[in-house]
């Protein structure tokens, strides 16, 4: 199974995409919109959710999730 780091990830949208192939498992998102991490929180209620991709390490990404590496990497526009 390839894993799925989802930066700017809104409510989503690309994970819903990606997992719905059954080949592709998100390991966490990157999302500072609080309204966003609540819709996140009820879709996807095991996934980490990491505030500031500013300050974002592979070694938090490690230690949150479990996983050592990264496959995909999906990226929209950051809000404003």
């Amino acid at each position: 199974m390839l894993k799925l780091l989802d930066l700017f990830s809104g409510i989503g949208g690309f994970s819903l995409g990606m997992e719905a192939t059954k080949r592709i498992k998100t390991i966490g998102f990157v999302e500072k919109d609080k309204f966003c991490q609540k819709v996140l929180q009820k879709n996807f209620p095991d996934i980490p959710i990491f505030n500031d991709s500013k300050e974002l390490t592979y070694e938090d990404i490690k230690e949150r999730t479990g996983v050592d590496g990264i496959d995909i990497l999906t990226c929209s526009y950051p809000c404003q």
